[in-house]
């Protein structure tokens, strides 16, 4: 089939989760032998030395330059209250543009796609009006962020702010899925709550994955050594570093005084850090170009996750690498890791630091624990799975696409 991919973010360098998750469906796509032109948007810089990388996975590629900021650092208050009065979530109508809406609408009049696959519910802002079938790549339930996030605010604000483009994006989600032919979803779990938004959804489980041989690497662990990995401009994952070292770590630190943690992520701002200054035992890396070094001196890795959705690829990187971990339910959630055998998981507070602790001073059943975390992604999130979900996914399209050819189709937002 010859593709139209829509993204948000130009896949390499390889750096971040959004990015790894549509570099590996391109290529996946591509092995699959069906022929991608990739539309997306990108930063200055994105795409230097990194053409000849790309064009052995797509055909063709129509870069657009983001004219917007990171969702989770936007200090935009007046874009956002102008927002409130609007029918579409701000998340969403950040995305407008009229340039990709414009590039689009050349590419699709020109001709020569079997079908359009928008990499996320955002992309489909700038979708005109098509006669072709839509598949859509749910990295989250865009709305579940949101929902989570309102939960743990304290702030009264803030938290009927979230509430009320939770609901937002929840109706806009919904119309984009009744639009699409198929969603690929990231877990069962993912697939069942759309399922129950949009009863008659038709969903293919198609799951974040790593390249397992590109995680054995062969490095000693440092003693007593937490890693937390997770970018730092994703406000959950600065969340769920905040509750660890507040609420948890103090705990362990009761029973290992010597013990660290390490923050391993990208764009830590100076006024984050700062607020950590009377944690000696808290190191951030910063934004480095390759986060397995840092995974590698892990005793244990944790994954203290408050808010999120979707399945976390710092889970499965931890687990190709042999760690033992530590997670909160939501840490975890989408992903077949068997509790207590291949991960260790709690919500309370002082059950996590009594996992941490039990793993740090036990460094059997730390290796027991990470050989088969390393297991379970070998066999369920390697990407040769990803690769075997695609096939099977867009087998199970081919009727679809044969049975809605000519039928008119409109994008979910005008």
């Amino acid at each position: 089939m010859r593709i139209l991919y829509i993204a948000t973010q130009y896949p390499l360098p390889v750096n971040n989760g959004v990015k790894m998750r549509v570099w590996f469906l391109l290529r996946a796509i591509a092995n699959a032998g069906h022929e991608i032109t990739l539309a997306t948007f990108a930063d200055p810089g994105d795409a230097d030395s990194t053409e000849n990388e790309l064009r052995a996975v797509c055909k063709d590629c129509e870069i657009v330059r983001r004219r917007t900021e990171s969702m989770s650092g936007s200090t935009n208050y007046l874009a956002r209250l102008a927002g409130v009065l609007s029918p579409s979530p701000f998340t969403i109508n950040r995305c407008r543009s009229d340039e990709m809406r414009a590039v689009l609408e050349r590419r699709l009049k020109g001709g020569g796609f079997d079908l359009v696959l928008c990499d996320n519910v955002f992309t489909t802002v700038n979708l005109p009006p098509t006669s072709l079938p839509l598949l859509l790549n749910s990295h989250n339930l865009e709305h579940l962020v949101l929902q989570r996030y309102a939960e743990q605010e304290s702030n009264p604000v803030k938290a009927l702010y979230a509430r009320t483009e939770a609901a937002k994006l929840r109706r806009f989600e919904i119309a984009a899925c009744k639009r699409a032919a198929l969603v690929m979803v990231c877990s069962r779990f993912d697939g069942e709550v759309l399922q129950q938004l949009c009863p008659g959804l038709k969903t293919a489980v198609v799951p974040n994955v790593v390249d397992v041989r590109d995680y054995e690497m062969i490095s000693e662990e440092e003693p007593n050594t937490l890693v937390y990995q997770g970018g730092m401009d994703w406000f959950p994952n600065r969340d769920a570093l905040e509750y660890f070292v507040r609420a948890i770590f103090p705990l362990v630190q009761q029973e290992i005084p010597g013990v660290r943690v390490i923050a391993a992520g990208r764009n830590p701002t100076p006024e984050f850090r700062a607020g950590f200054s009377d944690v000696p035992a808290l190191e951030f890396t910063g934004t480095l170009p390759d986060l397995r070094p840092i995974i590698a001196k892990a005793a244990v890795c944790v994954a203290p996750l408050r808010i999120g959705s979707g399945t976390r690829l710092k889970i499965l990187e931890a687990g190709a690498m042999r760690k033992a971990m530590v997670s909160t339910t939501i840490g975890v959630e989408g992903l077949d890791f068997v509790p207590g055998q291949e991960i260790l998981i709690a919500d309370d507070p002082a059950a996590f630091a009594g996992n941490v602790v039990e793993l740090l001073r036990s460094p059997a059943r730390r290796k027991t624990i990470g050989e088969a975390a390393h297991n379970r992604v070998a066999q369920d999130y390697d990407v040769k799975a990803l690769e075997r979900s695609i096939a099977s996914a867009f087998q199970g399209l081919q009727p679809s696409i044969a049975a809605e050819a000519g039928t008119a189709h409109l994008a979910p937002v005008g």
